[in-house]
């Protein structure tokens, strides 16, 4: 899976583009080449497992906060939370839900 690091250039508050490291953009353009090439390949299958890492990743993170004494448990959870306002705005956020719940 590759994780996309992107930087967003904005107009009047907007997302007008979005600015990836080279590298990444790289890895992203043989993938696409990939799927263009080899009509095997299931999209929808490359997405459900997407899914299933995030839903995992939250199950993990929600297990490590369970375990925890409550100091560590406020500490965590303002992890989480502190990872989850880093996403630039609310449908961001609606978007990502929605895909952990699709699941």
């Amino acid at each position: 899976m590759i994780h996309l690091h992107p930087e967003f250039l904005t107009k009047n508050g907007k997302k007008e583009f979005a600015v990836l490291p080279y590298e990444e953009f790289v890895k992203l353009q043989k993938l696409l080449n990939k799927l263009e090439e080899d009509s095997q390949i299931d999209p929808l299958k490359e997405i459900k497992e997407i899914q299933k890492k995030s839903l995992s990743d939250w199950e993990t993170a929600i297990n490590q906060i369970e375990k925890s004494d409550k100091i560590e448990q406020k500490e965590k959870i303002k992890a989480l939370f502190d990872s989850w306002q880093e996403l630039e705005d609310e449908q961001e956020q609606k978007e990502t839900l929605e895909i952990i719940q699709f699941n």
